[in-house]
């Protein structure tokens, strides 16, 4: 059973969400918590994150290989990643826009509204590159925005989109007894993932629109 640092010991910082190691406080997830296996995840965040080259590219090379596969955090991951080379700056900014879509589903999905936090804390991991890639060429975001709905709407979330749980502060003191306590009713999910489609292409367009007023 992996034992999981609390949501003060995980933190977004270059990409990367890693415990922090001076955080002694940690918690055992119990029940259906503990059937979340974020160790994956994690090792391959720190692999694309690595300041090796060599390793970097590999590991942005399996995660292509299979992105349905991938947490959202791995996708922020590779955006960071994909932003050192100029060359690749499209790409970058692609799958960080499918990464948040992501994210922002997994998150609205999850009834533990204080994990949503994570969310935030994974966009205030963006490298420089990338967030440079998105001020400065604001008037190519629109499509890139659409691809990665597109994308998203074809491709399955072969992933536990419950990862997000995790980062919350029910998880913490649940006895993980019932399972219907992580997500909001199925039933459900078609609206929300609707509403978070329109919303993150509303919320790009106004972005683009504001760099066509000065």
């Amino acid at each position: 059973m992996a034992r999981v640092p609390i949501i003060a010991a995980l933190l977004v910082f270059s990409g990367l969400f890693l415990p922090v190691l001076a955080q002694q406080t940690i918690f055992q997830p119990r029940g259906v918590y503990a059937t979340i296996d974020l160790r994956p995840a994690q090792a391959m965040v720190r692999r694309l994150g690595s300041s090796s080259g060599a390793e970097r590219r590999a590991a942005v090379r399996e995660v292509l290989e299979e992105p349905s596969a991938q947490m959202p955090p791995v996708l922020y991951a590779l955006a960071n990643a994909l932003s050192v080379e100029l060359s690749r700056a499209e790409d970058a900014v692609f799958w960080y826009h499918v990464g948040r879509v992501r994210a922002v589903y997994d998150a609205l999905r999850c009834k533990d509204v204080s994990a949503r936090n994570e969310v935030t804390r994974l966009g205030q991991g963006l490298s420089q590159d990338l967030r440079a890639a998105q001020f400065y060429h604001r008037e190519g975001l629109v499509p890139i925005a659409e691809k990665a709905i597109e994308w998203d709407s074809k491709n399955p979330r072969n992933y536990d989109q419950r990862w997000i749980t995790l980062f919350g502060k029910i998880a913490v003191g649940s006895p993980g007894t019932d399972s219907a306590e992580l997500s909001m009713p199925e039933s459900e999910w078609p609206a929300i993932l609707q509403k978070v489609h329109e919303t993150h292409l509303k919320s790009v367009q106004d972005f683009a629109a504001e760099r066509k007023a000065y």
